[in-house]
C-alpha cells in the first residue's frame, strides 16, 4: 500500500475553497450582523447620534406613513421623540412669547425659561449618568456590559417606486431583551476575536468564580446574565423617577436664571451653585428645606443600588463546587 503524505503549503493549489481566519472576519464584518470588535465612549456616542438622528428623520416619518419596512426596534426607539418635542415645547412658551411682554415681564419669562431649559436637559442628563455609572459597576463587577452594541444590518423591501430596498444600520443592544439576548452574536464574536465561540460565556463564569472551565459554559452562564439583567432593569425603572426628579428640581434653582450658553464657565458654576441651592434649601417649612438633600441622598442611593442588587448571587460561593452526586449509592441502566 503506498503511503499518502500530506501535501506541504507552497504544493496546495493557489485557488480553491480555503478562506482565511482574517479574510473571512473581514468579509463578515462588512455584510452581516455583528458585535463591533472595539466598543467604547466613542462607539455609544456614534450610536447614540445614529438613534438619535434616525428617530427624527427616518423612523418618525417612515411610521406615521405606514411604511411595510417599519420594525420594532424602530418603534421602541421613537421614545426619544415626544420628549424632544415636549421639551422644546416647554421651553418655547416662554421663550418666544418674551416679544409680547413689557421689558420687566420680559426679563422674569427670558430667565424661567432658561431654568426650565435646565431643568429638562438636567432631567435626561441624570437618568443617562446614573445608568452609565450603574452599567459600568455592573461590567466592573460581572463582566456583563449591558450596554454591548450589535450592528445590525436590515435589508429592506422596496417601496415607493424603488427597484431595490435600502440596507439600514441600526445600533439594538446585545441584552436589550432578558429572555431572547443575541447569544448567536456573541458566539460569532468569540469566533472570530478568540476562536472559541463560548470566549464570552468562559469570561463571565471566570468572573463568576470558575476557576476550570465548564464542559457547556453556555448553559450555566446565561442563567447568571439574565438574573443580571432582570435585576438591573428592575431597579432602573425605580430609579430613574428619582434621579429625573432630582435633576428638573436642581434645574429649577436661582443659579440657572443668568446663565449663559456660550460660556462653559457660566454653565458650571451654575451647576455648582445649584447643587448648593438644592442641598440648602429655604426655610418656609420643613419640607422645603430638607426636600433637597432627599432628592440628592436619593439619586446617589439609588444608583449604587442599582449596581449592587443586580450583581448579588452573581459570585460564586464556596460550596456550589461541592458534588451532589453521592458516588455509594448504586444505580441500575434500564
Amino acid at each position: 500500500m503506498q503511503q499518502v503524505q500530506n501535501p506541504s503549503v507552497d504544493s496546495l493549489p493557489k485557488i480553491g475553497y480555503y478562506v482565511s481566519k482574517e479574510n473571512k472576519k473581514e468579509n463578515i464584518y462588512k455584510t452581516e450582523a455583528h458585535i463591533p470588535a472595539k466598543q467604547g465612549p466613542l462607539m455609544s456616542i456614534k450610536a447614540g447620534v445614529h438613534k438619535l438622528t434616525n428617530d427624527i428623520f427616518t423612523y418618525f416619518p417612515k411610521g406615521f406613513s405606514g411604511s411595510k419596512n417599519s420594525n420594532f426596534y424602530e418603534y421602541l426607539s421613537l421614545g426619544m421623540v415626544p420628549y424632544i418635542i415636549g421639551s422644546g415645547m416647554l421651553i418655547g412658551l416662554y421663550s418666544l412669547a418674551n416679544k409680547g411682554f413689557n421689558n420687566l415681564d420680559g426679563s422674569a419669562a427670558g430667565k424661567f425659561a432658561k431654568r426650565m431649559g435646565a431643568g429638562v436637559v438636567l432631567y435626561g442628563l441624570g437618568k443617562w449618568l446614573s445608568k452609565k455609572i450603574a452599567h459600568t459597576g455592573i461590567y466592573a463587577s460581572t463582566g456583563i456590559n449591558l450596554d454591548w452594541k450589535l450592528l445590525n444590518k436590515i435589508n429592506e423591501l422596496p417601496e415607493n417606486g424603488q427597484e431595490k430596498g435600502l440596507v439600514r444600520i441600526q445600533y439594538p443592544g446585545v441584552f436589550d431583551s432578558a429572555d431572547f439576548p443575541r447569544k448567536d452574536k456573541t458566539a460569532l464574536w468569540g469566533e472570530l476575536e478568540h476562536g472559541n465561540i463560548y470566549a464570552f460565556e468562559d469570561k463571565i463564569l471566570k468572573k463568576a468564580g470558575y476557576k476550570k472551565e465548564q464542559n457547556a459554559p453556555n448553559q450555566t452562564a446565561w442563567p447568571l446574565i439574565r438574573k443580571v439583567k432582570v435585576r438591573a432593569t428592575a431597579m432602573e425603572n425605580i430609579s430613574k423617577y428619582i434621579v429625573a426628579a432630582t435633576g428638573v428640581a436642581l434645574g429649577f434653582q436661582k443659579s440657572f436664571e443668568n446663565i449663559k450658553l456660550k460660556q462653559p464657565k457660566s454653565i458650571l458654576s451654575a451647576l455648582k451653585e445649584g447643587v448648593e441651592q438644592l442641598w440648602k434649601g429655604n426655610n418656609r417649612n420643613l419640607i422645603s428645606k430638607h426636600y433637597g438633600k432627599a432628592l440628592l441622598i436619593g439619586s446617589a442611593l439609588a444608583t449604587l443600588l442599582t449596581w449592587l442588587i443586580p450583581t448579588i448571587g452573581f459570585k460564586l460561593k464556596p460550596n456550589t463546587m461541592i458534588s451532589k452526586v453521592d458516588t455509594k449509592k448504586e444505580f441500575e441502566v434500564a
